[in-house]
């Protein structure tokens, strides 16, 4: 008989474990979410090199997964790029409007043809629509001249007529922050705008001077056929190099659904009287935001003793009965990971 209840024992403890892990998979695939652009991925991993990454820009939207190029470390990083286009002097191949996918960084010289490869392109309206941003960076140099364009801005117009191809750029002039590299007229000498250019926003005229100095790819007019410009009007094809990336700013409003993306390890897990939770990929802000919540495998939430420590947390047992439970982790956005935690 004794032999016998030790198997119903040994039967009920791995059935309750296999229904634990389940119930974790389940919860995991619920909370499991692909980023929507660089700086999703840079608030939850700062520490993120930059590179080539997938996002999800609509979430449960149209838009499937899609590669893109992000900088995490220009002005802190976070940065989507949506526009690439390196063109080789005397060329004059056709701009590439991307509805489904991102351009990714190639060369970042003066002298190459990226044309019909996945280094050139740009966003059209309805993807730029898709990606939350609230940051534009302009780059870019020419061979025609040695001056460097490299700026950010939040100048709401243009955020606005980049996303949906309609408005202008009417008062970045006023509205930009140099890097250092900078050296260009534009956007400062800004004096005339085109407006309502549709996918072709971020490449016909969003910084225009008379006919002096011009930021134009791939246009074409009666004096001069062929357009490829950065801060000049050289009425030639010299080789230039365009970027445009965009980012979305914490502190202009940034929050994130950041589930699933936080890594989670509890030691000693089986335990006996306490163990020690610590999360990495989470900045010093968003572990302030946790909590814990502990729930039986019914569901039903218990409440164990908990200390906050400065980088981690300390559960202990207390009246805790042995068994299986869940510790979700919970901020402002919902449960950010589940984890299994085993009482002796």
């Amino acid at each position: 008989m004794k032999n016998k209840t030790e198997l119903i024992i040994k039967y009920i403890a791995i059935m309750l474990s296999t229904i634990s892990l389940v119930l974790i998979f389940q919860v995991s695939a619920l909370n499991a979410q692909t980023p929507k652009n660089c700086s999703e991925i840079h608030y939850v991993n700062p520490s993120a090199p930059s590179g080539v990454y997938q996002i999800d820009p609509d979430g449960d939207g149209a838009l499937t997964m899609m590669d893109c190029q992000c900088d995490m470390t220009t002005d802190g990083g976070g940065w989507t790029l949506v526009l690439n286009y390196n063109h080789l002097l005397t060329t004059d191949p056709a701009l590439n409007v991307l509805t489904a996918n991102l351009p990714l960084q190639g060369q970042t010289a003066l002298g190459f043809d990226e044309s019909n490869t996945v280094y050139w392109g740009h966003a059209g309206t309805a993807l730029m629509t898709a990606i939350p941003f609230d940051e534009v960076r302009f780059y870019g140099i020419t061979s025609d001249h040695i001056r460097v364009m490299d700026f950010k801005t939040s100048h709401a117009g243009t955020i606005s007529y980049f996303k949906t191809g309609i408005g202008s750029t009417e008062g970045i002039s006023a509205d930009f922050t140099p890097f250092a590299a900078h050296s260009t007229f534009l956007p400062a000498a800004v004096n005339l705008t085109v407006s309502n250019m549709g996918d072709y926003a971020m490449t016909a005229y969003p910084l225009w001077n008379g006919s002096t100095y011009h930021w134009y790819l791939g246009g074409a007019d009666p004096v001069c056929v062929k357009r490829w410009e950065v801060d000049n009007y050289p009425c030639t094809t010299p080789s230039t190099f365009h970027q445009i990336w965009v980012r979305q700013n914490a502190s202009l409003g940034f929050k994130m659904n950041t589930k699933s993306l936080i890594e989670v390890n509890l030691s000693p897990n089986p335990f006996n009287e306490s163990a020690e939770m610590t999360l990495s990929n989470s900045t010093q802000e968003r572990f302030s935001n946790i909590t814990i919540q502990v729930t039986d495998l019914l569901g039903k939430q218990v409440f164990p003793n908990i200390d906050r420590n400065s980088v981690s947390f300390t559960i202990h047992k207390g009246s805790l009965a042995p068994g299986i439970y869940f510790c979700k982790l919970v901020n402002e956005s919902g449960v950010l990971n589940t984890i299994k935690m085993v009482i002796k």
